[in-house]
């Protein structure tokens, strides 16, 4: 384990190295992120065109792409622990800490995920919306055309 002293505070710098593996980790989770935006977007479109077949199959795309996200994001810890950085640390302080020159590329690189991901969240959110929403105009138009029973509430049966 290399650390290099880079100023009379106790800041060190992760070596080369590490610098480079968490470059790769955080660039691979940019993919992730953007494959993210696209299965988004696309599912966007299928609830938009009521494509059942179609919204089904992104939900498989989204799980993979959360679990490959999930990977990096387990690979970016067990990298930090290999220098003996604590785990209850934010990316982006340990990228100030321990980052030197390049910590303002890093923390670009970290606020670029970071904002996509807020992004594709709210995205999701909204599509849940959405596809909610078009599931229950859809029940009623079913229910209207008597192809399906409306969905049965319990109802409380008084005696007397």
């Amino acid at each position: 384990m290399v650390v290099h002293q880079i100023s009379k505070h106790t800041s060190v710098v992760l070596p080369v190295k590490a610098l480079q593996q968490l470059h790769i980790i955080l660039e691979k989770m940019n993919v992730c992120a953007r494959e993210m935006e696209k299965i988004t977007q696309a599912e966007y479109e299928a609830i938009r065109l009521l494509n059942a077949d179609q919204i089904m199959s992104l939900s498989d795309n989204r799980i993979t792409a959360h679990q490959c996200l999930a990977q990096l994001e387990q690979e970016c810890r067990e990298l930090l622990k290999q220098y003996d950085i604590a785990n209850d640390l934010s990316l982006s302080v340990v990228i100030d800490m321990y980052a030197g020159k390049q910590a303002a590329e890093f923390q670009a690189l970290r606020r670029n995920l970071y904002d996509r991901m807020l992004k594709v969240d709210q995205d999701s959110q909204d599509n849940r919306l959405r596809l909610h929403a078009a599931y229950n105009v859809s029940s009623s138009i079913l229910e209207g055309l008597g192809l399906t029973q409306s969905e049965q509430t319990y109802k409380r049966r008084t005696t007397g």
